[in-house]
């Protein structure tokens, strides 16, 4: 792995560990500081943006900026919780537009990646990107939710559980393809082929 491969992996580390990052941090520091420093790796995740991700990366990038400049002048603990429910609404609003599109958001990673598909892979990854965007959404007011609620239960939720539910949804995806290709008689060799992507969030999900 090169180097900027590492920066990158790291920063998106960081950012998946913000809610932890606040909750240990806002002791010691004052919440001006933490905006500051969220601006900084956004700027950082904006220099390493690969090509290929500029065209969704970069827009909602800006807009995750401009929330962490507010943020720290703001000054507010309050402010800061808001992040999780920016990312989360970010990336409903990612796949659910896509469904727009002849060609929705994972049906698109798909077929960029050369991957081989069956007939009845378009329907399913079509249907898959709907169900992308309604948990996203979904957990988007949770996470809006746990803004009223205390730090704990704020960090509990956006930093841990939001990931057990996404880790869930991956799982259950992963088990249930299995069964419908079995039922639309799809071969073994063939399903292998064509496992990889579909059954993970997209690369797009590091914006957290």
């Amino acid at each position: 792995m090169n180097q900027p491969a590492v920066l990158r992996v790291l920063l998106v580390v960081l950012l998946a560990f913000y809610p932890f990052i606040i909750y240990f941090g806002i002791r010691v520091l004052p919440a001006s500081f933490f905006g500051i420093a969220l601006a900084v790796l956004l700027l950082l995740r904006f220099v390493f943006t690969q090509p290929g991700e500029r065209t969704t990366a970069v827009p909602a990038l800006l807009l995750l900026l401009a929330y962490a400049v507010a943020a720290a002048v703001v000054g507010s603990t309050q402010m800061l919780m808001y992040y999780p429910v920016i990312i989360n609404f970010l990336m409903c609003a990612l796949f659910a537009g896509s469904l727009r599109h002849e060609e929705p958001l994972l049906l698109r990673l798909v077929r960029a990646r050369g991957m081989p598909m069956s007939v009845h892979a378009p329907r399913y990854l079509t249907r898959l990107t709907a169900v992308w965007a309604g948990f996203f959404a979904l957990n988007g007011l949770i996470a809006l939710w746990t803004t009223t609620q205390s730090m704990e239960l704020w960090t509990i939720y956006n930093g841990m559980l939001a990931y057990v539910l996404i880790a869930a949804l991956v799982g259950g995806e992963w088990i249930f393809r299995r069964h419908y290709k079995r039922r639309m008689g799809v071969s073994d060799e063939y399903a292998q082929e064509e496992d990889a992507t579909p059954n993970r969030p997209p690369a797009c999900t590091s914006l957290s």
